[in-house]
């Protein structure tokens, strides 16, 4: 499978080099994309997906992190690793904190991946309407999805009329993950991704993986390699420089 949404860089996994050894070994993962939170970890998974050919890379500020926007341009643009960035984020906006300074972050990093013909990797928390009235007035060209989605029926058909996706993870193993569950039932497979979202949302990348995976099956009634077709599918049409 491709792994829509990692978090691989020494500020939250100390083990780094023996973590990308593992991942590199992992047969049923064949791509991660790794996400950069900040100026530091944009540089640190841009390096990593340059030493290791199962890694590509998506770079932004984080709502809740601090730096420059800008600085994504000359990372994209001199990086001798630039064609190993296939999206831009992860952006958008976080209620755990004060919104009107994520705003102008999120809209600039929105015109910043339109230049650079990228997608976008949206973080929504409790915001997830904000952010589509946001995507009316300044839209994403090359494409975007909700990272992590939380699940609202409302929100994700005005997403899919928008053709964007929604991609999920180990929430929806869970056992009170009614509503995520419905979501997963009634997106168009055309428009769903699979992520972990490790370490953050997973402690167990290797299991809960497969456990993803076994409940969309369920889910959707599909054999095996129908569905890993599928998501892969998707994944290239959204992330189009994967290869």
């Amino acid at each position: 499978m491709i792994d829509t949404h990692a978090h691989i860089n020494s500020r939250d996994i100390p083990y780094l080099k023996e973590e990308i050894i593992r991942i590199k070994n992992l047969d049923y993962l064949d791509k991660v994309i790794n996400v950069g939170l900040d100026e530091e970890t944009n540089e640190e998974v841009l390096a990593i997906s340059g030493n290791c050919d199962k890694f590509y890379c998506a770079l932004g500020i984080h709502p809740l992190k601090e730096g420059r926007v800008e600085s994504i341009v000359k990372l994209c643009q001199y990086s001798d690793n630039r064609d190993r960035v296939v999206a831009i984020g992860e952006t958008g906006i976080d209620d755990s904190a004060d919104i009107y300074p994520q705003l102008a972050k999120f809209m600039e990093t929105i015109e910043i991946a339109n230049m650079l013909k990228l997608p976008i990797i949206i973080h929504g928390n409790n915001t997830n309407r904000q952010i589509l009235d946001i995507l009316k007035k300044h839209p994403a060209h090359y494409g975007f999805v909700f990272h992590c989605f939380q699940p609202n029926m409302f929100i994700l058909e005005e997403i899919i009329r928008r053709d964007g996706f929604i991609s999920v993870g180990k929430p929806i193993t869970r056992e009170n993950a009614k509503k995520s569950l419905e979501v997963v039932k009634n997106v168009p497979l055309d428009n769903l991704l699979i992520e972990l979202d490790y370490p953050y949302m997973s402690d167990n990348p290797t299991e809960d993986g497969r456990a993803v995976f076994r409940k969309i099956q369920e889910l959707r009634g599909m054999e095996y390699p129908e569905l890993e077709r599928a998501l892969d599918k998707n994944a290239k049409r959204l992330f189009k420089k994967l290869q």
